[in-house]
């Protein structure tokens, strides 16, 4: 374990520098040379990863899907991450499953194939077939894997001391504060008890909707290292050949699986939080119909109730290209440093938004973003904005999923995707706004009634109450019944204006 600390520290300590100097201090100086500096990163960081397994592995999937933003070269480098992570023999899984059912694993199932259908960082899948004849999925975590982990975050952990307090970075963020919170998300998914507690949470959320199926666990041989699943056939959705032959539409797809993680976060606040193609799986159903399975429930994030307005509000500003909307939502977020430029932040996103609002999502990459970044080099250089950490995981979980809807269909288009959740958002704000105004309304409408019935106690003396009280009461009163008018005609507008909106 200390010799993989040397190397994991060491080759994260290589990357930083490297991207330190020839990106960060004379990046004017080769930035021709972007693309082949970071494919030969990317490939020196998959044989990392591809020998060490753990963490590495982890980050290597979510780079690997970022093929809205990084060069297809660089992404192909690292994609046999997602589903062709190195097994570990057979021989040192099946001592796990006799120490989680305490009886050699033939007594509990009928059959098991002892290659693995899948490996991936922290555990691996089996398929086996149950007494009574139900074919399954059998999870097991890696041998030795908790020590593995502790031993990658210490590396981390060691790299994140060196650099948290360069300016540039602990201006916009506490990356101390996000590793802690990366660290015990990642500890959470090592104890499969978590996940099955994850798995009836996501299953409360998407009740109502038919498109989407999680797994049917089996408790009875599920324990904190083995997990025990019905077994599942279907089609990861970066295979667009297989998906073509089986009939489904892929640029519906591409749609839906927005919507549906869009209605996650925005609408239910949980989610799930490693959305990759290796996590997914879509059943075809004849007809152009499908089921989307959602696997590996190991992280599953929470947006807090206070954020999701403001989350909401955002994405209808994005959508409907409204730069004041954006600002506000961003203050709110507070994800603006006090010191800056709003002016200048205005006519960046005006610019930005103008290029990418029409575009693809493969045509991401014909942007012309060196020149924007020419334009705009002096809010580059003092970087305005600060990473909130309660839309950390929501942050990366929208990266993935901006990944995987491109593979399904690179010419879709994400804003005009969003737009009729947008609207739906809208309407569902206006309808409260309409309720909030009805019921002030009421309260209004009453006021006279309350007034008069307050003077005829005074004038029969049955009100009891001391003088100066009594007046300020009255005053009170009386200001209100004065208002009452103007507000009941300003309420009408907002009601009016309202239902036009719609």
């Amino acid at each position: 374990m200390q010799k993989r600390y040397w190397r994991l520290y060491l080759s994260l300590l290589g990357i930083v520098t490297h991207i330190f100097f020839f990106d960060i201090v004379a990046g004017r100086w080769f930035a021709g040379s972007a693309v082949r500096r970071w494919i030969r990163l990317a490939q020196g960081f998959r044989q990392l990863a591809i020998d060490l397994g753990g963490v590495p592995i982890k980050l290597g999937q979510f780079l690997s899907v970022r093929v809205d933003v990084l060069p297809s070269a660089v992404t192909a480098a690292l994609a046999d991450l997602r589903d062709h992570v190195p097994p570990v023999p057979f021989s040192q899984v099946e001592p796990i499953l006799t120490e989680a059912w305490q009886v050699p694993y033939q007594e509990r199932l009928q059959a098991l194939d002892t290659a693995p259908v899948a490996a991936a960082s922290l555990g691996q899948v089996y398929k086996g077939v149950r007494h009574d004849g139900r074919v399954v999925a059998v999870k097991v975590l890696r041998p030795n894997i908790h020590q593995i982990i502790e031993t990658d975050l210490a590396a981390v952990q060691a790299i994140v001391r060196l650099i948290k307090d360069y300016p540039l970075i602990r201006r916009r963020a506490d990356l101390q504060r996000l590793f802690d919170e990366f660290a015990v998300v990642l500890r959470q998914e090592l104890d499969y008890r978590q996940e099955a507690l994850n798995n009836q949470r996501l299953s409360h959320v998407l009740r109502n909707d038919p498109r989407v199926a999680l797994p049917v666990i089996h408790p009875d041989l599920s324990t904190a290292q083995v997990m025990v699943m019905d077994w599942v056939n279907g089609i990861a959705p970066d295979q667009r050949a297989a998906l073509d032959a089986a009939g489904v539409d892929r640029p519906a797809l591409a749609k839906a699986l927005l919507e549906i993680f869009f209605t996650q976060c925005f609408e239910a606040g949980t989610f799930h939080a490693d959305p990759h193609p290796g996590n997914m799986l879509i059943e075809p159903k004849g007809d152009g119909r499908w089921v989307l399975h959602l696997l590996d429930l190991g992280a599953v994030a929470y947006v807090p109730a206070s954020l999701l307005a403001h989350l909401r509000s955002g994405v209808v500003a994005l959508v409907g290209n409204d730069i004041p909307g954006i600002m506000a939502e961003l203050d709110a977020l507070d994800m603006l440093l006090p010191d800056a430029d709003r002016d200048e932040i205005q006519r960046v996103l005006r610019q930005v938004l103008a290029e990418v609002s029409s575009r693809s999502m493969s045509d991401m990459r014909t942007i012309d973003f060196v020149g924007l970044a020419s334009d705009s080099r002096e809010l580059l250089v003092s970087l305005p904005f600060q990473i909130p950490q309660n839309v950390i995981y929501l942050g990366r979980a929208l990266s993935l999923l901006s990944g995987v809807v491109t593979m399904v269909d690179p010419q879709i288009n994400v804003i005009e995707t969003a737009r009729p959740l947008a609207r739906r958002w809208t309407q569902q704000n206006q309808q409260s706004l309409i309720d909030e105004v009805v019921r002030i309304g009421r309260l209004l409408v009453g006021l006279p009634t309350r007034v008069d019935r307050i003077i005829g106690q005074l004038e029969q003396g049955s009100v009891g109450m001391h003088a100066p009280q009594l007046e300020r009461q009255l005053r009170r009163l009386e200001a209100a019944q004065q208002r009452r008018d103007w507000m009941l005609i300003g309420l009408l507008v907002v009601l009016i204006v309202s239902l036009w909106v719609r």
